[in-house]
């Protein structure tokens, strides 16, 4: 406690802590400098004299000064160091002085500086150089021209790093017919929408240069579904250029001129082949000729439809129910282009005779998207069916619920009303015995794919069904199509898993 009162020794500590943590130096110097001032009896820069007594005056503390483990260089030490560095960058570089040469350079002793090359297959002095492959590409290149589409080029998934891109095959239906069978690859970065595909479509053609040669407004072209052998699905409108490509899951489209498609002529038949209870199909067909087997073959193929072992389908003209046709015949011969798909030992008849008499009612609702609605029972799975007023439209789908006394409040069906163009698909999901059957209606609910399963007669539920499946194929949605796009993978999935 005695030394810690003694200020001459923690003056004397102090001034030592300074010099023996000063890197730099400065402080021993300007200390013992003071030293100095007081013993011989300097006057100090206030102009008052020191006496030997009175001790020098440290610097201020200020307040960006570096308290901590680890004291910053002065600016001092750091210009130092870089000055140290930039010497030793300079011992390394060498610097020549250019100087022109008073001697004349000899050819005849030291030979040519830049000889002339001589090019192997290039022969006496009247034929052109060859070119290089570079010289060959710029040439091409300036043969070309603009191409007009060069503003959708930006659309490329190849040139695009870091962003999703989609890979589709595109069949260019304007192609020749040997060439029409092989689609074109195209890299699309997902954000792009339709428009911008078929400018990207357009612009990759004509780099390529393919023959004949696009229009330059791709407002004349659009994109339909194809089928893996390139066939245009004419089933389906073309897809709406507005919409992003990555809403759609199809991995084939084909590019189609609007005001002449070329994958029909101006001589085209269209062939209509109905479907009990699942709706209809039309087939564009180029030449009479073509064999009634080939028209069952296609619907077969559209339609999906696996023909089990101990299973045959047949075709019957729509006018001539009950009658098969000889599918070893032409379609010239059959004086109608209305046909109906049926299968062996079943008959068609039942769709229109079993609702007793009310056929012709039943088939002006099928034909039209006027309201009409059906008392159903609504499927639960954890609590009884619910009575429902199912009324269907071209424009929407309403559940009502029958509400009566004695249902319980907690158990009540909420009213729900679906636009038509959020419904994906509506089958029949099961036959139960008594004349009874469950469909199964299909929706989107802004986020994901749902269901609603309902019971009632066998014929109210084909009824529905088919009434369903009528507006659907007419107002062909894109909740729709990616439902069917959907379906069909998972489809292939399992084929495939059940291969393995």
């Amino acid at each position: 406690m005695a030394m810690m009162d003694n200020k001459a020794f923690l003056i004397s500590h102090i001034r030592n802590s300074f010099i023996t943590s000063d890197d730099t130096g400065m402080c021993e110097m300007i200390i013992t400098l003071d030293d100095d001032k007081n013993r011989n009896g300097y006057t100090s820069d206030s102009g008052m004299e020191s006496s030997e007594n009175e001790l020098s005056h440290s610097y201020d503390i200020l307040p960006d000064m570096d308290y901590g483990a680890h004291r910053r260089r002065s600016n001092t030490s750091q210009r130092l160091e870089r000055m140290k560095k930039e010497k030793r960058s300079q011992s390394r570089a060498k610097s020549i002085t250019w100087k022109d040469s008073n001697t004349v350079y000899s050819v005849d002793e030291k030979g040519h500086l830049f000889e002339k090359k001589v090019i192997d297959g290039v022969e006496g002095q009247d034929r052109s150089p060859a070119l290089s492959r570079l010289s060959e590409l710029i040439q091409a290149s300036a043969n070309l021209g603009d191409n007009p589409f060069l503003e959708y080029a930006k659309f490329d998934g190849m040139a695009s790093v870091g962003v999703p891109t989609k890979k589709i095959d595109i069949f260019l239906t304007m192609a020749s017919a040997e060439d029409r069978s092989y689609p074109m690859s195209v890299v699309v970065v997902s954000s792009a929408k339709i428009q911008d595909l078929v400018g990207l479509i357009c612009w990759q053609y004509t780099n390529e240069m393919r023959e004949p040669v696009l229009q330059e407004n791709i407002d004349m072209y659009c994109l339909h579904i194809a089928e893996d052998d390139g066939e245009v699905d004419v089933d389906f409108p073309s897809l709406d250029s507005r919409e992003p490509v990555s809403k759609f899951g199809f991995t084939k489209l084909a590019l189609v001129e609007k005001d002449v498609p070329t994958y029909t002529s101006k001589k085209t038949i269209i062939v209509t082949v109905n479907i009990p209870h699942r709706g209809f199909n039309k087939f564009p067909i180029d030449n009479t000729n073509i064999l009634m087997k080939e028209i069952l073959e296609k619907v077969l193929k559209r339609r999906k439809i696996k023909v089990r072992p101990g299973q045959c389908y047949n075709l019957e003209k729509d006018s001539v129910p009950g009658v098969s046709i000889d599918l070893e015949c032409n379609l010239a011969s059959m004086d109608t282009l209305e046909f109906v798909l049926v299968r062996e030992n079943s008959s068609r008849g039942d769709a229109t005779e079993v609702d007793n008499g009310k056929s012709s009612e039943m088939a002006e609702s099928l034909t039209s998207h006027h309201y009409k609605s059906y008392l159903v029972s609504m499927v639960h799975k954890l609590r009884t069916n619910t009575e429902v007023q199912l009324g269907i439209s071209g424009e929407k789908v309403d559940i009502d619920p029958v509400v009566s006394k004695s249902s319980a409040r907690i158990f009540r069906q909420k009213a729900v009303t679906y636009n038509a163009d959020n419904i994906a698909s509506c089958d029949i999901f099961e036959d139960k015995d008594g004349g009874k059957s469950v469909f199964r209606l299909a929706y989107f609910n802004g986020h994901e794919f749902k269901h609603h399963d309902f019971e009632a007669d066998t014929a109210v539920c084909n009824e529905i069904v088919q009434k369903f499946n009528n507006i659907l194929e007419l107002r062909l949605s894109p909740v729709r199509k990616e439902y069917v796009a959907n379906r069909d993978r998972k489809l292939m999935k399992k084929r495939d898993f059940a291969l393995i």
